[in-house]
Formats: structure tokens, sequence, C-alpha cells
């Protein structure tokens, strides 16, 4: 006895399942995506604020910066150091490159009165390109507020490298001579707080300044130590008035010499 029912049913189930799973819900979600990487690049690139009146090095930077994806730079200043100090104040960049061709003998006084002017939050970082001056003149260009100093006869590919170190809030000097600076910098600041003592410090404004020497953010600071950003501010300013000091860096580098670390 044959049942043709039972031979037709399973020829009908076996066809179903090639219909499941159709091919355009596969393709809706690179979309946004193709939308949105654009944007979130633009967000990511460092603005940086050009200086130097000489073509010849300019060229040499412009090429060496053009290669960088995630720099652009926003303006190229060649006149005047007061039209320069207006473009800092109406484009705010992220990093200000400052390359003097010829040595400035208010080169100070110039730096200081970038770093006054460029009040934006967070402030832009001074990296200054320049055959290297001595290590003296780089310890008060450093307390003037510069964050970097690139020599001019280090490799051109180097410069990108500077200009993201500084914009993280590093410090950027030339790798050959940055023991013999580091340790020039570390004297001084030493001569100049020889005679202040730790003992001034509270328990958490110590462990601040230890934190400090290790390079962290204040926001890092806070984390680690489960304080708000205000109270770390706080006491960092209570630090400056016990220590005498003036600049992060002198705190960073008296942690240093102090060892607390």
């Amino acid at each position: 006895m044959k049942n043709p029912k039972s031979t037709k049913k399973p020829a009908k189930k076996a066809t179903k399942p090639a219909k499941k799973a159709p091919q355009p819900v596969k393709k809706a979600p690179p979309a946004p995506e193709e939308i949105k990487t654009p944007q979130i690049e633009e967000e990511k690139k460092i603005n940086i604020l050009l200086y130097c009146t000489s073509d010849l090095i300019l060229s040499g930077i412009l090429k060496a910066i053009d290669v960088a994806p995630d720099m652009e730079i926003i303006n190229i200043e060649k006149s005047t150091i007061e039209s320069f100090i207006e473009s800092i104040k109406d484009l705010r960049p992220h990093v200000i490159l400052f390359a003097n061709s010829e040595p400035l003998p208010n080169i100070r006084e110039i730096c200081k009165a970038i770093i006054e002017i460029s009040d934006a939050k967070p402030k832009s970082k001074l990296l200054l390109l320049g055959n290297i001056p001595s290590h003296e003149e780089v310890v008060g260009l450093m307390n003037a507020g510069v964050r970097g100093y690139f020599d001019l006869n280090d490799p051109s590919d180097q410069l990108e490298n500077a200009i993201r170190i500084i914009n993280k809030g590093e410090i950027w000097l030339p790798r050959d001579k940055m023991s013999s600076i580091m340790d020039r910098i570390i004297s001084v600041v030493g001569r100049d707080l020889k005679e202040k003592t730790l003992d001034q410090l509270t328990p958490t404004e110590f462990q601040v300044l230890r934190l400090i020497g290790k390079g962290k953010s204040n926001d890092e600071i806070a984390e680690a130590l489960f304080i708000s950003k205000n109270t770390v501010r706080s006491h960092i300013k209570s630090i400056y008035a016990k220590l005498n000091t003036h600049s992060r860096l002198q705190l960073a580098l008296y942690a240093i010499n102090s060892a607390l670390f």
C-alpha cells in the first residue's frame, strides 16, 4: 500500500530553509559606519599653528608633518611676533611650533607671552624648533612654559613624534642630549629647593607630589587617590606654596630628585 502524502511533505520542508536570512539585512550596518568614521578622524587631529620666517626651514617642517594623518596645520605665520600672537588668540591651537632660525635675545619673554595668551583649556603646548641652546637656557625655557625643544639637526621623521608627545602633556628634548639636560635641570631644582623638606606636606599632598613625579595628570591623580579634580588642584596649589615652586615641572623634578618612587 502506498501513501502519497508521506512522500510529498518532506519535499516541501526541504525547500523552506533556503528562503531564510535575506541578503539586504547584512548590508545595513556599514552605512552608519561610513558616515561616522570621517567625523571621528577629524576630532582626533592635532591642530597646529606654525611660526617660521625661513622658507627653507618651513618647507622641511611642512614635508615632515604632511605625512602625519592625525595632524593639521591651521595657520602659518611668517611676519611678526604680534601677528603670530593674534593668531594664537583667534585659533587656539593644540600645538604651537615656533621655529627660530636665529637666536632671539628675548626668547624667554616671548615664550611666557605665548603661554599666557594660549588660555584655552587645555592650554596650547609650545614646541621650539632650532639649534639646541645651552643647558641653562633649556632650563629657563622649560620654566617659561615650553614643553619641548626639537633640534633641527635631528631626523625630520622624529618631528611628528615630538608633536604627539607634547600634545599629550609630556616633554620632548633631543634624545642624545636628554640625560645631560635632565641632570642639569634636576641639579638646578635641587639647589633651589635644598632648604625645603617633605615634612611640610600632609600625607595626601605627599601622595599627590609622588604621582606628579610619575607624570600623572590631575584626572589620573584624582582617580588613584579617590578624590575630586578640584581637591587635586587645591593640594597642588598648597604644595606650590609650601615648597615655593611655580611650575608642575619643578614639582615633578623635585619628586624625582627626592627619590619618592
